[in-house]
């Protein structure tokens, strides 16, 4: 993508054609718009004239993103370019240009000489826009034709009323049209993209993946072509600069490469859509600090759907400000002294994530809070404030630990918050997983075995969420689909066999073993859901029997375990010994959580003294080794 990438300056737009494809909204910029750009401007003009050393050789504009087109007229060719964005801007510096054009005529710029008019705008949904834009009927007065050409020409009055009330056209002529220290946009041009060519459909297909986010157009990437432009610097000692640039380039590319690990990534996000730039997360991290930098805000919120959102590239808009503002502030310090203190910031964060990661003992509680929290990025600035005393710190993630674990639910029944033995499958489900999964990473950060780690890269790709029951619930109703129900049948006849003959099996037990291992094979012969449904309740039943399992206790946390999704299904309402063989192989090839795996192999149980089924005194022992847990954070 950056070689299609680079910093234009306005004058080299000069005699383009550019094509208004009629995918893209029609010109809709107003007054606040357009007055924040000349604002701007003008503000630039100012600077440059006190400070030239100090500010940027260019005052950047957001991206414009094109592609190459050819049209007919005339019977002739004409080149030009389709703007796939950035139109708005294209339009208002278009009016701007034309309302500063008789003084342009009076001023000779060298590097333009042969260039005789600004560029030319085509809308494709209005057959005369060439007429309208070289006639320049937008000066005669608002134009009510229709409504592009009404807000076209009102931007027009704007800009007129603005010169009027604020002069200052000389001086942002010249800025935006002399080669240095001018006016330049962000100029994308989309050549290899989907393997573009010149069909409509692939325009179309650009302008939608671009709007969605799906293009690696990322704020990152427009704040690296900013950040990294040594000729800049005019005055300063040039091989410092280009080394230290270089050095900066070179350290920004060892962060992208760590945040592309995927276990670096998701120990702090979640498994959604992944960025192309990953370093962007640092930018929007420090973007909204930057952003109140001074009495007020850099880049006011934008009005979009009745309410006030960030504009699109938000963090790059930021920067640029940020980065202006410091080298205006601090004019006698060093050239690249407001470079620094931006990239500064940025190791710094780093850095700290960093360190989070590469620590046993942080990772796993670092981890379990950007786990559980939904404002992952309000979260992190609260971690990122902390003390650097490494037990003060440990201290306070098990203090915010034990705030997202502590119960508040209150009964509906009696209004008096649960106890950890009330929660219950189906209606505390949050909770419940937030306390399993810091079980399971207490006993992670607590194994023997060396660098053992909790994988939360796993936990969030696989979705390991599911509440799994260890010993079968008696749902109303379970799959029924004949393949699943024939094999569910096939494993639990050799189920019922091996308890048939287990020594812990009650005698008098033995014919009503007999009768069901007699009707699953009946069924296996022919199968009919009906029966097979009214028999998997009996099975439930008489396991529930033998191994005293009240209907209390099926949905607390003394029979639950976490697993992924699938293997959740897999596990599909099988008795406990099936669901360990189940478990053992694998098959799926899922992470399975080491307190899962100690569930099932009864772990927990002082004596185990039957391992066909989770008996009364498994559970006891599970839900205590739980409740340890809790307790050790929730005091």
């Amino acid at each position: 993508m950056s070689a299609n990438l680079c910093i234009k300056p306005i004058y080299k737009l000069l005699d383009e054609n550019f094509y208004i494809p009629r995918y893209q909204r029609g010109y809709r910029w107003g007054k606040q718009e357009i007055t924040e750009l000349l604002n701007d401007l003008r503000e630039y003009c100012e600077l440059i004239s006190d400070r030239e050393n100090k500010v940027s050789k260019f005052y950047c504009l957001q991206p414009v993103v094109v592609k190459e087109k050819e049209w007919l007229k005339d019977n002739e060719t004409i080149k030009c370019w389709e703007v796939i964005d950035g139109q708005q801007r294209l339009t208002t510096l278009f009016l701007i240009l034309n309302y500063l054009e008789p003084l342009r005529k009076s001023v000779t710029f060298k590097h333009i000489v042969n260039k005789e008019k600004v560029y030319s705008l085509f809308f494709e949904t209005r057959e005369d826009s060439e007429d309208f834009f070289e006639r320049k009927l937008f000066k005669n007065g608002i134009n009510e034709d229709n409504v592009d050409y009404f807000h076209i020409s009102n931007a027009y009055a704007i800009i007129s009323n603005w010169f009027d009330e604020n002069g200052s056209n000389y001086e942002i002529l010249n800025t935006l049209l002399k080669e240095e220290y001018n006016v330049s946009v962000i100029w994308y041009e989309a050549i290899d993209e989907l393997a573009i060519n010149n069909s409509e459909k692939s325009s179309i297909e650009l302008f939608t993946r671009l709007n969605e986010g799906k293009i690696a157009l990322t704020d990152a990437e427009l704040i690296k072509a900013l950040l990294l432009q040594s000729d800049l610097y005019k005055g300063a000692d040039i091989k410092y600069v280009k080394q230290r640039l270089f050095e900066i380039a070179n350290e920004w590319d060892i962060i992208e490469a760590h945040l592309q690990d995927d276990k670096l990534w998701l120990f702090i996000n979640d498994a959604g859509p992944i960025p192309s730039s990953r370093i962007d997360y640092i930018f929007s991290l420090l973007a909204d600090e930057w952003n109140e930098y001074g009495n007020e805000k850099l880049v006011s919120y934008v009005l979009e759907n009745g309410e006030r959102v960030k504009p699109k590239h938000f963090e790059f808009i930021v920067f640029d400000k940020f980065l202006s503002t410091l080298r205006l502030n601090h004019p006698n310090e060093d050239a690249l002294f407001a470079v620094n203190t931006i990239w500064q910031k940025v190791k710094n964060i780093f850095t700290t994530i960093h360190n989070w990661y590469n620590d046993h003992t942080l990772y796993h509680y670092v981890g379990y809070l950007f786990a559980t929290e939904r404002n992952k990025q309000k979260l992190v600035l609260e971690l990122m404030q902390s003390t650097d005393d490494k037990d003060v710190f440990l201290q306070n993630l098990k203090k915010k630990i034990g705030n997202k674990i502590r119960i508040s639910k209150k009964d509906k029944e009696t209004d008096v918050v649960k106890t950890l033995n009330q929660l219950a499958y189906g209606s505390d489900n949050n909770e419940i997983i937030n306390i399993l999964l810091l079980f399971n990473i207490e006993a992670i950060i607590h194994y023997k075995k060396e660098n053992a780690r909790f994988p939360f890269h796993l936990y969030k790709k696989e979705k390991i969420t599911s509440i799994e029951h260890i010993h079968p619930q008696n749902p109303e109703e379970i799959n029924t689909d004949d393949s699943r129900a024939i094999e569910w049948m096939d494993s639990h006849i050799q189920s019922l066999n091996m308890l048939k003959n287990s020594m812990s099996i009650d005698p008098t037990e033995l014919p009503k073993i007999d009768s069901f291992l007699n009707d699953l094979e009946n069924l296996g012969k022919a199968y009919d859901k009906d029966k097979f449904t009214h028999l998997y309740s009996q099975i439930v039943d008489f396991y529930n029997t033998i191994t005293d399992f009240k209907e209390s206790e099926v949905h607390t946390l003394y029979n639950l375990a976490l697993v992924d999704k699938d293997t959740n299904s897999k596990l599909n309402n099988s008795f406990f010994d099936i669901k360990r063989d189940l478990l053992k192989s694998n098959v799926l090839q899922r992470y399975i959580p080491i307190c899962t795996e100690r569930a099932f192999g009864k772990y927990y149980t002082a004596i185990p003294k039957n391992l066909l089924f989770w008996s009364d005194e498994d559970r006891k022992d599970y839900f205590l080794a739980i409740e340890r847990v809790y307790k050790s954070f929730v005091h």
